[in-house]
């Protein structure tokens, strides 16, 4: 009979320690505040012209993870980068079939807007991390320019497959944990990136809540996805909280 309690306290232990194993839930929001840099449209116009407004930008992701062999996890996420700005051209500029004059003032928003689906295998789970799969991205936004006498409106939408990894190193007995992760594609003429290295630290363990910090970098070099024809680099530091159930 002892023995008997002994193994099911064992048990019983092994099964509190592995519950994430089984079925686990994990979430981040938070607020990305990049610049823009590089050239868009058909004239290489350099976005830095635009006076684009680096306001901060939100983002939201959650995936779950269970125990089903070969079929993989499955991640959400979606950020919502949207961003306006106002100036004087200084030369002409084409962009899709309008023509705005040198000395133009315009005005223009940016909308980078996606949402992501990924399908993923933990290849690791232990103090060090390691998931590797593959991201549906899709693409709702739009780059719109007026002025006083036209005004043009050029599309971004359609979905790109990407590469998707992550490796997360936890720092023993400290609550921290350092974690690099990203996306990348060569598509159809189009490459674009998207890697995210950051620190997180548990402040309440109980719940394993967490805040976490790190620094997002994201290229775009668009030629055949939709109309709008971009080498845009988007990069910042972001600031967030997480849940891992």
């Amino acid at each position: 009979m002892k023995k008997s309690a002994i193994a099911l306290c064992a048990l019983l232990s092994s099964a509190t320690a592995n519950a994430d194993t089984v079925l686990g839930f994990d979430a981040s929001i938070g607020a990305w505040l990049p610049n823009y840099n590089g050239d868009i449209g058909k004239d290489d116009f350099n976005v830095d012209e635009l006076s684009l407004s680096e306001d901060h930008i939100t983002f939201i992701q959650a995936a779950l993870e269970h125990p089903i062999p070969l079929v993989p996890n499955i991640m959400l996420a979606h950020s919502n980068i949207d961003t306006d700005g106002s100036a004087e051209l200084q030369s002409t500029v084409t962009f899709d079939d309008e023509t705005f004059q040198i000395g133009a003032t315009i005005n223009t928003d940016l909308d980078l807007t996606h949402t992501d689906a990924t399908f993923y295998y933990e290849i690791l789970d232990n103090w060090v991390n390691l998931d590797l799969g593959i991201t549906a991205r899709k693409y709702d936004g739009e780059f719109t320019a007026i002025s006083e006498d036209r005004a043009e409106n050029i599309q971004l939408t359609g979905y790109l497959p990407m590469a998707y990894g992550m490796a997360r190193f936890d720092l023993p007995f400290s609550g921290w944990s350092i974690i690099a992760q990203g996306n990348g594609t060569a598509y159809r003429g189009d490459t674009l990136t998207d890697f995210t290295a950051k620190v997180r630290w548990d402040f309440v363990p109980a719940v394993d809540l967490a805040i976490e910090a790190g620094y997002r970098v994201m290229t775009l070099n668009l030629d055949e996805l939709d109309d709008l024809q971009s080498d845009i680099e988007i990069k910042g530091a972001y600031i967030g909280l997480n849940l891992h159930l």
